[in-house]
C-alpha cells in the first residue's frame, strides 16, 4: 500500500512538471493546449496548497493563472466569431514576433527590424504590455518599454473603470496618484490600460502592490507584469 502511494506521488508529480512547462511554453495560437495545461497546473496548485500554506506570492500567482485562463477562453471566441464571418476579420490583432537583441539601463530594448513602424504596440509572449516602438532604424528597432521613467498614461480596474493617470517610476513600477477615495482598490488587483493617446484601452499593465492614503485621496503603486525572459517580443501590426 505504502509502495503504490508513493507511485502515485511520484506520477503526480511528473505530470505536473509536463504540464507547468507546456503552460510557460504555450502561446494564444495553442489555445487547446494551453487551457489544457492551465487547468492542470491549477489541480496541482491546489494539491500542493493543502499541504503547504499559501504566501503573498502564491495568491499572486493564482490571481495571475485565472486571468491568464479567462484571455485564452475569451481568444478561443474571438477565433470562433471571426471564423463565421460576423464581424470585421481586419479588426484582429496580428501579432509579429522579434528577437530581443538588447535591454539598457534606462528600459529601452533594441531588436531585431522586423518591418515595423513607430507606434507599434509591444507585448510579452502573455499579453502584457511592455511599451511601444519608438524608433526605428534600417538594423534594428528601439521600443520604449513601461521600464522607462516618466511615461504618462491612463489606467484602469479589470472592470474598465477609471483609476487616473498613472506615471512610469524606476525598477518596473507605476505609481497613480489622485484615486479618488471611495474607489475600490485593493492589493493584487490587476491594472488595465484606460485608453488614450498613449495606448489602447483594454491591455494589461500590472498589479497593485501598495495603496497609500493621502490628503487627496488615494496613491496606488504598481507592479509591472511584462516578462521578457523568453528573449523574445510580439509586435501588434
Amino acid at each position: 500500500m505504502f509502495r503504490k502511494k508513493i507511485k502515485n506521488f511520484l506520477i503526480i508529480f511528473l505530470l505536473s512538471l509536463v504540464f507547468f512547462w507546456l503552460g510557460s511554453q504555450a502561446l494564444a495560437q495553442e489555445e487547446p493546449i494551453f487551457t489544457f495545461s492551465l487547468n492542470f497546473q491549477k489541480v496541482i496548485r491546489n494539491f500542493w496548497q493543502n499541504i503547504f500554506s499559501s504566501s503573498d506570492e502564491d495568491i499572486y500567482k493564482e490571481k495571475y493563472y485565472d486571468l491568464l485562463r479567462e484571455l485564452a477562453k475569451l481568444k478561443l471566441s474571438l477565433k470562433e466569431v471571426k471564423e463565421t464571418g460576423i464581424i470585421d476579420k481586419s479588426k484582429f490583432y496580428n501579432l509579429q514576433e522579434a528577437n530581443i537583441l538588447k535591454i539598457d539601463q534606462f528600459g529601452y530594448i533594441y531588436a531585431e527590424n522586423i518591418q515595423a513602424k513607430e507606434g507599434m504596440l509591444v507585448l510579452d509572449k502573455n499579453f502584457a504590455l511592455v511599451g511601444k516602438v519608438s524608433k526605428v532604424t534600417k538594423n534594428y528597432l528601439i521600443i520604449s518599454s513601461l521600464n522607462v521613467s516618466g511615461i504618462e498614461f491612463n489606467i484602469a480596474n479589470l472592470d474598465g473603470e477609471f483609476l487616473g493617470l498613472g506615471k512610469t517610476i524606476s525598477n518596473g513600477f507605476l505609481e497613480v496618484n489622485y484615486v479618488k477615495p471611495e474607489t475600490q482598490v485593493k492589493l493584487n488587483d490587476f491594472i488595465l490600460t484606460y485608453g488614450d493617446d498613449s495606448f489602447p484601452s483594454g491591455f494589461l499593465v500590472g498589479s497593485v502592490r501598495k495603496i497609500n492614503k493621502t490628503q487627496f485621496g488615494q496613491q496606488i503603486i504598481v507592479k509591472l507584469l511584462f516578462n521578457l525572459d523568453s528573449g523574445k517580443i510580439y509586435l501588434i501590426k
